[in-house]
């Protein structure tokens, strides 16, 4: 076979389409902005699911390897929406059961199809676009000293929450090398108006989280100037140190109800969250197994006292502001199980990342999960078509997918670095019938 048939005959690519080379970046930070928009209610739920068939589209030869990678992410959404079978109300249970499950699959989707460093920005451009647009529509919401800004956002309490991951997204890439000028400055310039959010929203947790946002990344800025050896030994040190903070944890939650009750002059029963979850044990014991059916209790007839007796009329906006106790009156033990098991692995492996290699969007994925995990026992981060829930299944798959230690080229090289011309082919010399030889 002649070598010039031979090369016609070899394909130049393995895709059948065009559009599977289509990036979808684009598609991840419209999918956040809208995530981070829950006043724009039905239509902000259809674009971010128009925007997950998309992905899923342009992706669709990794969807095997999706599906079977993100087994144990998606064994909570699968649960619930099998809880329909004991459900007081199926319908419901199934009815949101299945967001969940689209919720679970938007958020494996970020962090299997994206770098961690293109999620990043994705992240930083959804919640810019995002905060930028509720900040000059300018809506406000109620809170105890009187209106604060709450933008697009459902509550003072979510404004806060994304204003501190537009604040984590706009420092990590502030300060990474991987990115362009213009998008560095535009995320130093960012942190301006992200701490305007967090401060003027009243909310006590954001600024808590913003202040343990804010320490931990000048803490991995500093481990990142350490070898590993050295990130090992404070590691060691940090946890040598927290054994007596465990062993005087006690006393440590009874002075912070000291100072949130005589010096911040909170509510001695966290404005009523106490006697919610005082509510949620004693419906936790009826059914401690597999719970009462997902969301069957505020959507149902044994939810309508507990929203009278604290104001509410719409259960599917009201919780029992603790996550764990949320799941384990919709889903028992199994259901917290299955959603603490991927956690704690992600929590180890994140370890070891840490301990391997630090950069800014490693840092961004550790200190984001640490701060969705510091309110967890505080507010709801899980929940169909919540930002933080997207977020917390997107960082866990990652930090699953992460390899321990990037190649120095790849953490050098910016995120978009021109891709490479393809070499042409030496053209082939033909003797020439009328040179004579030598």
């Amino acid at each position: 076979m002649p070598a010039a048939t031979r090369d016609r005959a070899v394909p130049t690519t393995t895709e059948p389409f065009g559009f599977e080379r289509l990036p979808v970046t684009g598609l991840a930070a419209t999918m956040i902005a809208f995530l981070a928009a829950p006043a724009l209610g039905f239509f902000a739920t259809l674009m971010q699911i128009g925007c997950l068939a998309a992905i899923l589209a342009l992706r669709w030869r990794s969807l095997p390897r999706l599906i079977l990678g993100g087994l144990p992410l998606l064994a909570l959404p699968l649960f619930a929406a099998a809880s329909m079978l004991w459900s007081d109300i199926p319908e419901v249970s199934l009815r949101y059961g299945v967001q969940l499950v689209l919720t679970a699959v938007a958020g494996i989707a970020l962090g299997r199809m994206l770098t961690l460093r293109q999620l990043v920005m994705a992240v930083f451009i959804g919640l810019t676009v995002a905060c930028l647009a509720g900040l000059a529509l300018g809506r406000t919401g109620a809170s105890e000293d009187g209106p604060v800004l709450i933008a697009l956002a459902g509550s003072k309490n979510q404004m806060g929450y994304i204003a501190l991951a537009w604040l984590g997204t706009g420092l990590c890439v502030a300060s990474s090398a991987g990115y362009r000028i213009a998008a560095r400055l535009a995320g130093g310039i960012a942190a301006v108006p992200a701490l305007f959010l967090i401060v003027q929203g009243d909310s006590a947790t954001a600024l808590v989280s913003a202040a343990v946002l804010s320490g931990l990344l000048c803490l991995l800025a500093l481990a990142a100037w350490l070898g590993r050896g050295g990130r090992l030994f404070a590691l060691c040190a940090a946890a040598l140190l927290a054994v007596p903070a465990i062993v005087a944890l006690p006393e440590i939650e009874r002075q912070v109800a000291i100072i949130q009750t005589d010096v911040l002059k909170k509510d001695a029963r966290l404005t009523g969250r106490t006697l919610l979850w005082e509510e949620a044990d004693s419906l936790i014991a009826q059914a401690p197994v597999i719970g009462h059916g997902y969301k069957a209790i505020w959507l149902g007839p044994k939810g309508k006292g507990l929203l009278a007796r604290n104001g509410q009329k719409d259960g599917r906006a009201f919780h029992f502001h603790d996550t764990f106790r949320e799941l384990l009156v919709d889903l028992g033990m199994i259901g917290l199980a299955l959603f603490l098991l991927p956690l704690a692995y992600a929590a180890l492996r994140a370890v070891v990342l840490l301990i391997a290699a630090v950069d800014a969007p490693r840092a961004f994925a550790v200190v984001t999960l640490f701060t969705i995990l510091l309110r967890i026992r505080t507010e709801l981060v899980v929940g169909p078509f919540m930002i933080d829930t997207v977020l917390l299944w997107a960082l866990v798959t990652a930090i699953a997918a992460l390899p321990l230690a990037e190649p120095a080229a790849a953490v050098a090289a910016p995120c978009h670095a021109p891709v490479p011309r393809r070499r042409r082919r030496p053209r082939r010399s033909f003797p020439n019938p009328q040179r004579n030889p030598a």
